[in-house]
């Protein structure tokens, strides 16, 4: 039982992992900005060169180790050709590193490998009794969750017209939520226990569950009062049996600084119902379309029943039974099965937009259908573990805790990760698919703002990875003559700005492309 959690944090805007990056600065999270930079005439000169032939690519790659991020920061990179993993360049011994979100390149290539691109994550709805013709079920309703990461209120509110449709109006026994595909000590993600995070609830770390809708992520809107002084109104999006809005802000004068504090807590009987305390200041001219805010809640499940009852409400499907979290009756039978986008679309999402929520979803869903229920995070990681042993990759060269790379117990060589790399450029069943998943460098996900001088853009499709202290970049660069380099670049202990970490990352993208130039701290523009 969690006691009294509290989290407090000052906002200005802050948005879902799905739409911005977090206000803190220990996880990325992609975002893709309505307005993109050109690269105009008065930018820093940039030459397309020839691809730098073998002769050549040592000396352009021998000035890394001059750049300011090598002599502050443990550093450890390998560089392969993508199709032979012949090794090109190498630092730092091949010593093990954090390897923050760029893990999720291997939770993404042994998804693909042993589930498939088209693998969907099911939710089945199922009944036991009878249905007579008046539409009434003389039995109990099941939802069976397998954890489809992308399942929406919108969504949910089709089941339940979905349910309505097969001619169902009445349930007399109860609707029963069976949770059972994955479990797990508590619904956090393992691995990472930053005080204020467990505390506050940052989107970057919501809770996980086989039963889950909009990302286990509670969306509050305010908007001014009636008049200055008057208290502002603030109201959830999808009101929940689990969250509990205590709303204490005021309405400002126009043009007054909007801010927002946020304190958390949960109940003390069962840790599980949120309540949001909010005080601040909203200007009485403020724009509400662009003010929503966005925490983590402390139970799916219940999260889910909450939602789900009220989707049945609204469809006018009564029910006479009380809606309980049990495991689905091995008798019942199927009426509905409702399924989430193709894997390969979901690992783009959770790749260009670096979600760690879809990563740890992802991981139990491949230890429950490789190793049986319940799928776990522990589960999960053996499956990972089993992919690189296939490869030959030794056990000392990888530590691994969870899918999403949100931790610092977490350990990996680049070498290791390059192998993952070339296996995936070798494999003509998934790595096509593989290789979509990555953000493209100038033009989508977490590089979007990176990469887009002349010659550049479009060349490279990477993984980003980020904690405090840690910056990482892995994925494949395209040189003029059409060769494809793998790459993986971790940087920990930063010490200073994350553009030097960067600057580094991108001299070697660009050297291996074969762009030459001149281009100030690059790659400080957004993403992680």
């Amino acid at each position: 039982m969690r006691n009294a959690l509290l989290g407090l944090l000052a906002i200005s805007l802050f948005s879902p992992a799905w739409a911005q990056e977090p206000a803190s600065a220990e996880v990325e999270a992609g975002v893709e900005a309505p307005a993109v930079p050109t690269v105009t005439s008065s930018d820093p000169a940039v030459v397309i060169a020839q691809a730098p032939s073998a002769a050549e690519l040592p000396a352009l790659l021998a000035q890394l180790p001059t750049m300011p991020v090598f002599s502050r920061s443990t550093i450890s990179l390998d560089v392969v050709h993508a199709k032979t993993g012949e090794r090109v360049y190498a630092w730092g011994d091949d010593r093990l590193l954090i390897p923050a979100s760029t893990m999720k390149l291997i939770t993404s290539a042994v998804a693909l490998r042993e589930l498939g691109p088209a693998w969907r994550f099911p939710t089945w709805i199922k009944y036991d009794g009878e249905l007579g013709t008046d539409g009434v079920l003389a039995g109990n309703l099941y939802i069976v969750g397998q954890g489809d990461p992308t399942m929406s209120v919108e969504r949910m509110w089709r089941m339940a017209a979905d349910i309505r449709l097969r001619g169902i109006t009445e349930v007399k026994g109860d609707v029963v939520y069976d949770d059972t595909y994955t479990a797990q000590s508590a619904p956090w993600i393992p691995g990472w226990d930053k005080p204020e995070d467990l505390e506050s609830g940052e989107t970057y770390y919501s809770a996980l569950g086989a039963l889950s809708v909009n990302e286990n992520i509670a969306t509050i809107h305010v908007r001014p009062g009636a008049s200055v002084g008057a208290a502002a109104v603030a109201t959830f999006d999808t009101p929940s049996d689990v969250v509990v809005l205590d709303n204490q802000l005021t309405t400002g004068r126009a043009r007054s600084k909007y801010w927002v504090k946020i304190e958390r807590t949960f109940d003390e009987d069962t840790g599980k119902i949120a309540t949001y305390k909010l005080t601040g200041n909203v200007p009485s001219d403020l724009d509400v379309t662009t003010r929503p805010l966005y925490r983590t809640l402390g139970d799916p499940t219940g999260n889910y029943v909450s939602v789900f009852r009220d989707s049945l409400r609204a469809q006018g499907v009564k029910v006479k039974g009380k809606h309980r979290v049990a495991a689905a009756s091995t008798e019942s039978k199927l009426l509905v099965k409702v399924e989430s986008d193709r894997l390969e679309d979901i690992l783009t999402e959770m790749n260009k937009r670096s979600n760690n929520f879809i990563a740890e979803q992802v991981l139990r869903a491949l230890a429950a259908e490789k190793g049986g229920l319940p799928g776990t995070t522990e589960g999960g990681v053996k499956v990972l573990a089993d992919y690189m042993a296939s490869l030959g990759v030794p056990a000392d060269r990888y530590k691994f805790v969870n899918g999403s790379g949100l931790s610092r117990g977490a350990l990996l060589s680049p070498s290791a990760l390059d192998a993952v790399l070339v296996d995936m450029q070798r494999n003509v069943d998934v790595g096509p698919e593989f290789r979509t998943t990555l953000a493209v460098g100038g033009r989508d996900g977490t590089l979007w703002s990176r990469f887009r001088e002349d010659g550049m853009e479009g060349r490279v499709r990477a993984k980003t990875g980020s904690l405090a202290g840690v910056v990482g970049l892995a994925g494949y660069v395209t040189a003029a003559d059409g060769t494809e380099y793998a790459f993986s670049f971790f940087v920990n202990e930063l010490d200073g700005s994350t553009a030097r970490a960067r600057a580094a990352h991108d001299h070697l993208v660009r050297s291996l492309a074969g762009v030459t130039g001149t281009i100030a701290e690059a790659g400080d523009g957004g993403g992680d």
